[in-house]
């Protein structure tokens, strides 16, 4: 019962708040379809500097696709538990990160080969004054097989000092042919704090409800960034994922 009174009171919440927000929201749309994507493979392995995979993207791709337009990523290569990243920076003025505090990252994708995936990951970050803000979601495949979320190691980490922590909330290998659909809830409370709220895939609503440090950035780094990250396995097999209607709110 307390928990269905905290979760309750934490829609309500969140309700009022994009109610409140409902002129000053920024919504930035098929991002798949954007230019200005970076792609990188040892920035994803861990400190940031990982094993180099086989990966590449690809844009307005017809089929499979919701909308006509999907974005291709595709990992491989010879290299055990490689990973592949792929960014899109939304907003470059750290003075507009900074008046942002409600996130909803929103997407839909779309993959053939179950066994190929080690995980996948689903980041939204913001950065402004030295401050780092990391809203990284990932659906641990193989190895826990639930939905973790990262979490810095101390009070006062870099951006490298993480950890992956379960929430508990069940992912196995998501359905294969056929478009998944995943909503992240996240914000940036008052006392510059991370807050991860709920997990939403394929219509079925999970609420977290975790508070995290913020973690130190680069002074000169300024901005919100969005990205996609796919994990290999251990024979590193092939597979490819198609991102369509890929979308950020903020305010």
């Amino acid at each position: 019962m307390k928990q269905l009174i905290q979760q309750k009171a934490l829609i309500a919440a969140f309700v009022i708040s994009v109610a409140t927000a409902a002129f000053s929201q920024t919504t930035f749309s098929n991002i798949d379809q954007s230019s200005g994507w970076s792609t990188c493979s040892s920035c994803a392995g861990v400190n940031g500097s990982g094993p180099t995979a086989a990966f590449s993207l690809k844009q307005f791709i017809s089929s499979p696709s919701i909308d006509g337009n999907s974005i291709q990523f595709f990992l491989g290569g010879s290299t055990p538990y490689s990973n592949a990243l792929y960014a899109k920076k939304l907003v470059t003025s750290s003075t507009t990160a900074s008046n942002m505090h409600h996130f909803i990252y929103d997407t839909y994708f779309y993959y053939k080969n179950a066994t190929a995936a080690q995980g996948m990951e689903f980041n939204t970050s913001q950065y402004f004054g030295g401050k780092g803000f990391i809203f990284g979601v990932q659906c641990d495949i193989r190895s826990s097989h639930t939905w973790e979320i990262s979490v810095p190691d101390t009070s006062n980490s870099t951006l490298a000092d993480m950890h992956w922590s379960s929430t508990g909330i069940g992912c196995p290998a998501p359905p294969t042919y056929k478009w998944n659909h995943l909503v992240l809830e996240y914000e940036r409370t008052s006392d510059n704090k991370v807050h991860y709220i709920a997990i939403t895939f394929n219509g079925v609503k999970k609420y977290i409800n975790k508070y995290y440090a913020r973690r130190i950035a680069p002074s000169d780094w300024g901005g919100v960034t969005t990205h996609f990250q796919l994990n290999g396995n251990y024979k590193q097999d092939d597979y490819y994922t198609w991102v369509d209607k890929y979308k950020v709110t903020m305010w």
